[in-house]
Formats: C-alpha cells, sequence, structure tokens
C-alpha cells in the first residue's frame, strides 16, 4: 500500500476523545491491540491485533476507539 500522511497520528480513546482526524475524509487505523472502533455516522467495527486499515468518512464525521492502542491518521492516496 501506497499512502501520503497529510497530518500527524492521532489517538482517540473514548467517546469523550472523539476526532475529526483533522477533518479527514481518508484515515489510515493501526490497533496495536485488540479494539472497537466507532464512527459517528453510526459504523462500528472491531480491529484485530496489529491489523491496519483505511477508512472512508465525511469530514465532520468523529471516530473513536475503545482503547488508545488505536492511531489514527489523515491520509491522501497517491496519484499518478
Amino acid at each position: 500500500m501506497e499512502i501520503r500522511a497529510l497530518a500527524a497520528k492521532e489517538t482517540a480513546n473514548g467517546s469523550g476523545q472523539a476526532t475529526t482526524v483533522s477533518n479527514a475524509s481518508i484515515v489510515y487505523c493501526l490497533a496495536t491491540a485488540a479494539a472497537t472502533v466507532t464512527l459517528s455516522g453510526g459504523g462500528t467495527f472491531q480491529m484485530g491485533a496489529n491489523q491496519a486499515l483505511v477508512i472512508h468518512k465525511d469530514r465532520a464525521e468523529t471516530v473513536y476507539a475503545s482503547s488508545a492502542n488505536v492511531h489514527f491518521t489523515k491520509i491522501a492516496y497517491p496519484r499518478g
């Protein structure tokens, strides 16, 4: 996978720490331990330990995890 980071990584442990990830529409998520990730738009999914994935969300939509073991980074896919 090839990505371009657009901001520093963030953690969002619990709903009180929910973040838009710098108003990102594409977010790289890396879980170093199993956790549940929740989007304010209603989506929830489980991530396994040492799993990475990319999510697409609305810019104003927030995201948070059930632990600080999930790192969120605003990214872009390179073109060309």
